[in-house]
C-alpha cells in the first residue's frame, strides 16, 4: 500500500492485488482513497494473450477497461472521475499526449526549444560535467542537443518565414 500526504496530512493511498491463477478468473484489485475522503475498491479483469515476440514463451496480460471493455496496457484516471479507465473512456474530455496538442507543422520541434542557457546553467549547478577527464552522459547529451539546435536554427527560420 502506498500513501501520500499534503502538509503532513494523509490525503490518499492506493493498493494493488494481482490474482493470476491459470484456469481461473484473473484480475487486478484496485483499492484507493482520494483526497482523504472518497474510497474505491474494484476489480479490473485481465485477458491473457499469447506473446507475439519471436522466441517468447508464455502470455502477455492486458487489462480490460471497466468502463468501455477495451483491452489496454495502461489505464488512466482523469481528474474528477475517480476511476481508472482506457483513454477513450472519456469521450467528452479526451486525453491527449502533449505531442498531439502541438501544431502539426511544428511537431517534433519542441526539443529544439528546450535548450536554454539559463536552464543549462541551473541544471549544471552541483553536477559534474566531467568525470575522470571524460564528459558525463547527461552533459554529453546536453551538448548534443545544443549542437542540434545550432544546426537546425537556419532551417527553422526558413520554415517559419515560408
Amino acid at each position: 500500500m502506498l500513501h501520500w500526504s499534503n502538509r503532513g496530512k494523509r490525503t490518499g493511498s492506493i493498493g494493488l492485488e494481482a490474482h493470476i491463477i491459470p484456469g481461473e478468473r484473473t484480475y487486478l484489485r484496485l483499492y484507493y482513497t482520494l483526497n482523504g475522503e472518497k474510497e474505491y475498491d474494484y476489480q479490473v479483469q485481465l485477458e491473457a494473450v499469447p506473446s507475439n515476440l519471436p522466441g517468447a514463451v508464455g502470455q502477455r496480460y492486458y487489462m480490460i477497461c471497466p468502463k468501455t471493455g477495451r483491452r489496454a496496457t495502461v489505464l488512466y484516471m482523469r481528474h474528477g472521475t475517480g476511476i481508472f479507465a482506457h483513454r477513450q473512456a472519456f469521450p467528452l474530455h479526451r486525453l491527449y499526449y502533449d505531442s498531439q496538442l502541438e501544431v502539426k507543422r511544428f511537431r517534433g520541434l519542441a526539443k529544439y526549444f528546450s535548450v536554454d542557457k539559463a536552464w543549462e546553467a541551473e541544471y549544471r549547478k552541483g553536477r559534474k560535467t566531467h568525470y575522470r577527464g571524460k564528459p558525463t552522459r547527461w552533459y554529453t547529451a546536453l551538448l548534443k542537443l545544443d549542437q542540434q539546435v545550432d544546426d537546425a536554427a537556419p532551417d527553422l527560420l526558413r520554415m517559419l518565414k515560408g
